[in-house]
């Protein structure tokens, strides 16, 4: 089934449940001056604990219905898989204080893809989100140089995630700015997009 750019806006919106700042302000950028000022105000904690007890996530990097043992199954199963396809180990690696769960990196020495000009070999990174099963992936290699990502490369990643049932989001998609409710996680100054909400650091 091929999804058009309105399939992908109502899926993310669906999936980018709106969590309400709560009073003292448990944003990022609060959170992080409390961390580096050695003390965290009283209610802070409070209510980061409290939103953690509405379910198994705060709505915000863990989805509240989240399962954790059956996305880390499918996470350890998509690094074998990979593995396998490339006849070599990705390594998998775990997300913190992200929307992202982990990533999966393929060695430049395994992929086919390269810089544009230069052709210098390019790892990738294969990365999937805590929420619904979405998935993105992508060159990573020396700034400045633009990449391609060659057309085996893509195959190769796209069966693998597919076959698992994860969502692969264009990269047009989730390079969009982000319009959802839960803008005041980033501040009114955050160049935010689709891909800040559900792979990067929140």
């Amino acid at each position: 089934m091929t999804l058009v750019d309105a399939d992908w806006w109502s899926i993310l919106r669906a999936l980018d449940e709106p969590v309400a700042p709560v009073a003292g302000g448990i944003g990022r950028e609060p959170i992080l001056r409390a961390m580096v000022g050695g003390s965290m105000p009283e209610p802070m904690p409070a209510a980061l604990n409290e939103r953690v007890a509405r379910g198994e996530g705060d709505g915000l990097e863990v989805p509240r219905d989240f399962d954790h043992a059956a996305v880390q199954g499918r996470f350890d199963r998509l690094a074998e898989r990979l593995s396998e396809t490339y006849g070599c180990p990705c390594d998998p690696g775990l997300a913190q204080d992200s929307a992202c769960f982990g990533s999966i990196w393929i060695p430049a020495e395994a992929s086919r893809s390269h810089t544009k000009r230069t052709r210098i070999p390019l790892s990738l990174s294969v990365s999937v989100s805590k929420f619904g099963g979405l998935a993105t992936y992508g060159p990573s290699g020396p700034s400045g140089h633009k990449p391609y990502v060659h057309p085996d490369d893509r195959q190769r990643i796209e069966q693998a995630l597919a076959g698992l049932g994860y969502l692969i989001v264009p990269t047009h998609i989730l390079a969009t700015p982000y319009v959802g409710p839960n803008g005041w996680v980033f501040g009114p100054t955050a160049n935010a997009t689709w891909f800040t909400r559900f792979f990067d650091d929140l």
